[in-house]
C-alpha cells in the first residue's frame, strides 16, 4: 500500500536516515545505481547499490515528529535495518566539529516519544548495530566517540536549561534519536546512528559564551566529519547484510 507521507509502497531491507534531504547528494558520490524515488514534504527517498548491496536513502527532516512518521511508515514496507545519519552538539570539552559519535541510547526529552510511551526516559539503540559501527569505524580507522545521547524538541532552548540539563551526563545533542530508537524497536526493527558533531558545545564554554549552542559549523572538519559517517554506515549495512 503507498504510504501517506513517503509516497512509496516498497522500500529496500536497509535504510540510511538523513535529516537534511540535501545529504542524499553526498551519499551519493559513494553508491551506484542511485536513483531517487519520490519526494513529499521533508521526505526525500532514493535506492541505490552500494558492493552491490541495495540500499535506501530517506531524509526525516528536523525533529521526531516526522522521524516518527518515517520509521512507522518505513516499517510497513521491508525495512529491516534503518541507521540515522545525522548531526549533533557534541558536549565534551575534548570535541571538534567533525567528530564522530555513536549513540547507545538516548536521553527522551522529546514530546514524540512521550506520546508513545507517557513515563520514558531512556531508549537503546540495537546493540548489533551499535557494535558494527564501531567495528567500521575502527577498519577504516576513524576515531569516534561513544555514549549517552540527548534528543529534545526545542533548537533555540535557553541557555539556563541546557546547563541544567547538560548534568545528566550526555555527550551529545540532537533532535531525531529517541523517535528512531522507540518506533524501531516497537515496530521490530534495528536501529542506530552515528552523528557529526557540527555545534561544540561543552556546559563550560556555553557558561561564558551562550550564543555557542546555536551555531552550526560548516568547516572543512565538518564536511570531512560528514564524509566519514557516510563511509562508516555503509560499511555498517554491508556487515549487517551478510
Amino acid at each position: 500500500m503507498i504510504q501517506p507521507h513517503l509516497k512509496i509502497n516498497k522500500i529496500n531491507k536497509f535504510v540510511i536516515l538523513p535529516g537534511d534531504p540535501s545529504r542524499i547528494d553526498r551519499v551519493a558520490r559513494y553508491v551506484k545505481d542511485f536513483k531517487e524515488i519520490s519526494f513529499n514534504r521533508e521526505f526525500r527517498i532514493a535506492n541505490a547499490k552500494y558492493k552491490k548491496m541495495p540500499i535506501s536513502l530517506v531524509s526525516t527532516g528536523i525533529g521526531c515528529p516526522s522521524a516518527a512518521i518515517a520509521v512507522e511508515e518505513l516499517s510497513k514496507i521491508g525495512a529491516r535495518i534503518v541507521i540515522r545519519l545525522g548531526t549533533c552538539g557534541g558536549l565534551l570539552s575534548e570535541m571538534e566539529s567533525g567528530n564522530i559519535v555513536i549513540p547507545t541510547s538516548t536521553i527522551c526529552l522529546d514530546g514524540t516519544t512521550r506520546e508513545y510511551q507517557p513515563d520514558i526516559k531512556k531508549v537503546n539503540a540495537d546493540l548489533q548495530v551499535i557494535k558494527t559501527l564501531e567495528a567500521s569505524a575502527k577498519n577504516i580507522n576513524i576515531k569516534y566517540f561513544k555514549g549517552l545521547n540527548r534528543t529534545h524538541d526545542a533548537f533555540y532552548e535557553s541557555e539556563k536549561n541546557f546547563i541544567k540539563i547538560s548534568k545528566i551526563g550526555f555527550i551529545s545533542s540532537e533532535m531525531e534519536c529517541s523517535a528512531v530508537f522507540l518506533v524501531s524497536k516497537l515496530r521490530g526493527l534495528k536501529a542506530g546512528a552515528i552523528l557529526v558533531v557540527k555545534t561544540p558545545e561543552p556546559p563550560e564554554l556555553v557558561k561564558k559564551n551562550p550564543e555557542a549552542i546555536y551555531k552550526l559549523t560548516d568547516d572543512k572538519k565538518a564536511e570531512k566529519g560528514v564524509d566519514n559517517a557516510i563511509r562508516i554506515v555503509l560499511e555498517s549495512l554491508l556487515k549487517l547484510s551478510h
